[in-house]
């Protein structure tokens, strides 16, 4: 029957291990655990082959370790190639190109390659622990790594692990149930409508005004923008229909579908005042092309440069960044206009439904969690404006309230 022995590293006066035989291992503390098991003979070298492992701090920790591999051993499932965890990230990598969007590809192959490979890719795959797991989540902390990022850094080696444990080369997924950090949510603060019009005002004679204006109007990304054709807009019933989205990947601009599946192929309707500013940016563009003749290159977007080139999504939000800088406007980021959007329709009367497939959210629970306080603060609006319609009531508490304790005492009098 297989057990579990201790042994070290200690070497005689010869240069040979002691192994099992060291005379220090009398002290408990010295030493590690693990076992050796056969596992009967390759059927391509008919060599006989056996499980090991060791570097347990304790012989639970080695029974442990052997009861799975025996598991193992009967499901057909033990690692026999010593296949290391950087070798099999950098081959789930290979596998997910293509099934990937290119931009989801290149963030989990930055995570992989910059963060979690340097940290764990010489381990044995078989051998990756929850401590392990464990140790670089408070690593990526300790580097003053953000909870979102740990968080994504944390599911794109977990999505691994679960295909790992789907292929029979690993028995569990270590990376399911890491504590990770909690992320706080901020609450959302955007311009108010008066510092809105005083930045459209600002940048009415800017190229990006029109596109900075239809961001507040539609509550679009800023992908989204960028990606518009043409084809994709009806100015004569007021409508817009999401399709695609330009990003930024490793291997450059690329075309994706939209964001979410609720955000694919959704209607943005168009109010009348971004029908006019589009009309008069097709107007703009369409003298740019016959300035620019046969050197035009029609991509069939609707924002593009003055020779048709598309614009990419990150130059956008660096000139929104420099034209808000200076003025006496509160900070916000690009993406902030599209919470602007998503607060004027609540500040308009509209319910969280209505504001969510606008938005192109996958459920109305995601519009209530961005913009609960916004809510809110409508609310009390609506109360007080309800409250106001009522005819007055008597009493002393309302007396107090409305006159006040020195008026109420002279009025008893």
């Amino acid at each position: 029957m297989a057990k579990v022995t201790r042994r070290c590293g200690c070497r005689d006066d010869d240069g040979r291990q002691y192994g099992a035989n060291c005379p220090r291992l009398k002290d408990w503390r010295h030493g590690t655990w693990g076992f050796r098991i056969s596992a009967g003979r390759d059927p391509k070298t008919g060599r006989r082959r056996y499980l090991s492992e060791s570097g347990h701090r304790t012989a639970d920790d080695a029974k442990e370790a052997l009861a799975d591999a025996q598991r193992a051993l009967r499901r057909g499932t033990a690692d026999f190639t010593r296949t290391r965890v950087g070798d099999y990230l950098q081959t789930w990598l290979d596998q997910q190109e293509g099934q990937l969007k290119p931009s989801t590809h290149g963030n989990y192959s930055r995570y992989l390659t910059a963060d979690v490979i340097p940290a764990l890719g010489g381990k044995l795959l078989k051998d990756l622990q929850r401590a392990d797991v464990a140790a670089l989540v408070r690593g990526l902390q300790d580097d003053g790594r953000g909870a979102t990022t740990v968080r994504r850094i944390h599911a794109t080696l977990s999505s691994a692990l679960a295909d790992a444990v789907q292929d029979g080369l690993l028995h569990e997924n270590v990376a399911k149930g890491a504590r990770l950090p909690r992320v706080n949510r901020q609450k959302v603060e955007v311009w108010t409508p008066a510092q809105a019009g005083e930045f459209l005002e600002a940048v009415a004679e800017h190229r990006l005004g029109p596109l900075f204006e239809l961001a507040i109007l539609t509550g679009m990304r800023r992908g989204e923008l960028v990606g518009l054709r043409w084809s994709d807009v009806d100015l004569l019933v007021r409508t817009i229909v999401v399709r695609t989205q330009l990003v930024c990947a490793p291997t450059g601009l690329v075309e994706e579908a939209a964001k979410t599946d609720a955000g694919q192929a959704r209607r943005v309707r168009l109010p009348e005042r971004a029908v006019s500013v589009l009309m008069g940016w097709r107007l703009r563009q369409d003298s740019d092309r016959e300035e620019w003749g046969d050197a035009y290159q029609d991509s069939g977007r609707v924002f593009t440069w003055e020779d048709g080139r598309e614009y990419r999504p990150d130059y956008v939000s660096k000139a929104f960044r420099t034209l808000t800088e200076g003025k006496e406007l509160p900070p916000m980021h690009f993406h902030s206009l599209r919470h602007l959007h998503a607060s004027l329709m609540l500040a308009s009367g509209q319910d969280f439904t209505v504001v969510s497939k606008s938005m192109g959210h996958s459920n109305s629970a995601i519009t209530r969690d961005l913009y609960s306080h916004l809510f809110e603060d409508h609310a009390m609006v609506a109360v007080e404006g309800a409250a106001a319609l009522l005819p007055a009531r008597g009493g002393v508490l309302t007396s107090v309230l409305t006159n006040g304790p020195e008026q109420q005492k002279t009025s008893e009098e």
